[in-house]
């Protein structure tokens, strides 16, 4: 038996940029390859998506509180370090999936958008004040709920990549005497952990960690045969597949799905309503499958958006 993988995702483990291949002096394997160079080029790719056709929902927009539709502009706080959600392009401004998704919402409610980079844990004591919004990758759980409304809008969950064809013959979740790569600074940690704990203990060989700086070199490792398998969050896997040029597939199944949720304050309730109808919209139009699809990730789709989803 393996241990299933606790909701953990989105809470303090998110230290460690994962803009990848962020060069930081800690003990894990490195050695950036030309190859990996140009699998980390790859994986930094910005799609290009048009959202020209999404157009301004009057009813939903008048949702919107005043001060805001005043202003003009939806203010939205992000951890800009966590590709493909949300990290820093090229030119210095944040893009992503949920960068994406943002505008589209924006539109959907007549509101240019604007993001400002900040530290993962101080985004939701901050809605309400200096962010109307958070769009930052978060996991909706109990304690948060409890904190601010969020509104759900992608699903995701920790999946597995192997080299094409799975040459090591991984077959999820059984990762025993596997070399596993994985982004370091992550709940992956405690996954290789757990995973090498049940291994050993049923008397099977133990899971061979192999921790990676970024996430574009523990696809590497993957993909050129390094390590036999790579783990993460699923957003995060699905994009490193779609980059890798058909070296990488998917194996086994999206394991502890959880739902993302844009962080809305408590006190504003027509602010959550009228991002969960511009949420919807987006879905029911299809520019929501365009957005995710661009990135990699259309497995992450919902059907319905709801606020506060117990």
């Amino acid at each position: 038996m393996f241990p299933s993988s606790r909701p953990r995702r989105r809470t303090l483990l998110r230290a460690l940029p994962l803009a990848l291949g962020a060069a930081i002096s800690v003990p894990v394997l490195g050695g950036c390859t030309h190859a990996s160079e140009r699998l980390d080029a790859e994986t930094d790719a910005i799609p290009t998506i048009d959202l020209s056709g999404i157009t301004k929902q009057d009813d939903l927009a008048g949702l919107v509180p005043e001060d805001v539709r005043d202003r003009g502009t939806l203010v939205n706080g992000a951890a800009l370090n966590y590709a493909p959600g949300e990290f820093v392009g090229s030119d210095g401004g944040a893009v992503g999936i949920d960068m994406d998704i943002l505008s589209g919402v924006g539109k959907v409610l007549g509101l240019d958008t604007r993001t400002e980079s900040a530290v993962f844990a101080q985004i939701i004591p901050s809605i309400g004040s200096k962010y109307d919004v958070g769009i930052s990758s978060f996991t909706i759980d109990p304690d948060r709920l409890k904190q601010v409304s969020m509104v759900s809008y992608f699903s995701a969950g920790m999946s597995y990549a192997v080299k094409k064809g799975n040459p090591y013959d991984i077959d999820p979740p059984d990762l025993c005497g596997a070399r596993v790569a994985h982004q370091v600074g992550t709940y992956m940690d405690d996954v290789v952990a757990e995973r090498d704990a049940a291994c050993r203990k049923d008397g099977g060989k133990g899971v061979i960690d192999q921790p990676y700086v970024g996430n574009a070199d523990a696809a590497t490792a993957a993909a050129g045969g390094k390590a036999d398998v790579l783990i993460g969050d699923s957003p995060v896997v699905a994009y490193a597949i779609e980059k890798s040029r058909g070296t990488l597939e998917q194996v086994g199944d999206i394991e502890d799905a959880a739902l993302y949720g844009i962080v809305v304050s408590k006190d504003q309730p027509e602010l959550a309503e009228a991002i969960r109808g511009a949420v919807q919209h987006l879905i029911d139009t299809g520019a929501m499958h365009d957005i995710l699809d661009a990135w990699g990730n259309a497995a992450g789709m919902i059907k319905t958006s709801e606020v506060d989803p117990q």
